[in-house]
Parts: C-alpha cells; sequence; structure tokens
C-alpha cells in the first residue's frame, strides 16, 4: 500500500511540476532580416512548454526566403522578464531549391498578462547564406 500511495504522489507531483506555468501557446512577430540589407520579415510559432523552463516549438519565417523550423526552447525566468534561447533546425525554401540549416537565437518576453507576453528576439538560421532576423511581437499562452 506504501508503494502504491508513494507511486500515486511522484506521478501526482510530476503532473504539477510538468503543470508549471506549461502548456501550449502561439506567438506573431514582425520585424528585419538584418542579414539581407534589413528587408521586412514575419514569423508565427507554435510551442509547448514541459515546464516554466523547457519546451519545444515549430514555425515558419516569411521573407525573400521561406523557412519551417522546429526547436528546443529553454527560459529563465526571472521576477520582471522571461529571457530564452533557441536552437534547432530550419528547412529554407529558396526559389525551389531546398536545404537544410541550423536555427539559434535568444530572445526577452516581458508579461503584459499572465498569458500574455510581448517578445524581442533575434535569432539566424545559419547554412551557406546565414540569415539573421531582429523581431518583435505577441505570444499567448492557452
Amino acid at each position: 500500500m506504501r508503494k502504491l500511495i508513494s507511486i500515486i504522489l511522484a506521478a501526482a507531483a510530476g503532473v504539477a511540476y510538468a503543470d508549471d506555468n506549461g502548456g501550449v501557446y502561439i506567438n506573431a512577430n514582425a520585424g528585419v532580416n538584418t542579414g539581407s540589407n534589413y528587408q521586412f520579415a514575419y514569423n508565427a510559432n507554435a510551442g509547448y512548454m514541459f515546464n516554466r523552463y523547457f519546451g519545444v516549438e515549430g514555425g515558419f519565417t516569411g521573407a525573400s526566403t521561406s523557412y519551417w523550423d522546429a526547436a528546443i526552447k529553454g527560459v529563465l525566468p526571472i521576477p520582471i522578464v522571461d529571457i530564452y534561447g533557441r536552437l534547432g533546425m530550419s528547412y529554407v525554401n529558396n526559389y525551389g531549391s531546398t536545404s537544410g540549416a541550423v536555427l539559434y537565437g535568444a530572445g526577452v518576453a516581458f508579461p503584459i498578462l499572465p498569458y500574455i507576453h510581448i517578445n524581442v528576439e533575434d535569432y539566424a538560421i545559419s547554412n551557406a547564406n546565414t540569415q539573421n532576423f531582429l523581431m518583435a511581437g505577441l505570444e499567448v499562452k492557452f
């Protein structure tokens, strides 16, 4: 009986830990591609935070070239802002030619309401023609 209670408590603690500010989110950003003469760019991401420190996401970035990506997201929450980093892979579609690339970047999220944040981020998609994006936008958590 003790083992069963221990297992149930451990499972409940795991669920509570996983739900600690975790869940689904979406964001939309606009900005510039600093690697291409400050051309207008936009992106949208959807992701899942396992807890307040770690999550996964997938997204699309549009500029003169389109990029689909999947990344892991690490977050360092401090009282006023959340500092985050992303690392993943991107699928680049450039005028019918496709290739893979590495995505990496960092950002800051400012909470304006419990489930709405303003994001400012800088990320790069690195392959033979590295592109760097400076973006700002909104994130909504569900």
